[in-house]
């Protein structure tokens, strides 16, 4: 026998409106054309963040993140609000290319072991520069991106 719930809007017991509902950490989704199942939480972005670091080092906008620190040229720390479960997270970044012509170069150490200062479970530091030789190695971009994925402490 299947069972279907529909519901429009999903309510904590005081009737707050549901801005206490949780998910719990083994909830499961059906992919894609019922693909499979996949885990809700472990599949959602941790980290997000849109900064400019050429004219102010503003956080345009961000999911739990509570401030960016410039490092150096070319390098922003993003300061995780909830930090991670250990230093063992993905992250993917991108930027504009600084108005050099050449595609800006997104990177890190990645190795948190030999490298703690750019990646620990309550920041990562992005280094940007650029790979056209004939301009400076190192820039701030007008605009950077990340997303960081992985488990929450």
């Amino acid at each position: 026998m299947t069972s279907q719930l529909n519901v429009d809007t999903i309510v904590d017991k005081a009737g707050s409106g549901g801005t206490n509902v949780k998910v719990a950490n083994t909830s499961t989704y059906v992919g894609e054309g019922g693909s499979g199942t996949q885990n809700t939480v472990q599949g959602l972005i941790k980290v997000w963040n849109h900064y400019d670091q050429n004219t102010g080092n503003d956080i345009r906008d961000s999911f739990n993140v509570s401030s960016v620190t410039d490092s150096a040229t070319g390098k922003m720390q993003t300061i995780f609000t909830n930090v991670m479960n250990n230093n063992f997270y993905s992250v993917s970044a991108t930027v504009e290319d600084g108005g050099y012509g050449g595609i800006g170069y997104i990177g890190t150490s990645g190795d948190p072991v030999n490298d703690a200062n750019e990646m620990q479970t309550n920041l990562i530091q992005i280094q940007v520069r650029n790979n056209n030789t004939a301009t400076p190695p190192a820039f701030d971009p007008d605009a950077g991106m990340i997303q960081v994925v992985g488990d929450l402490a």
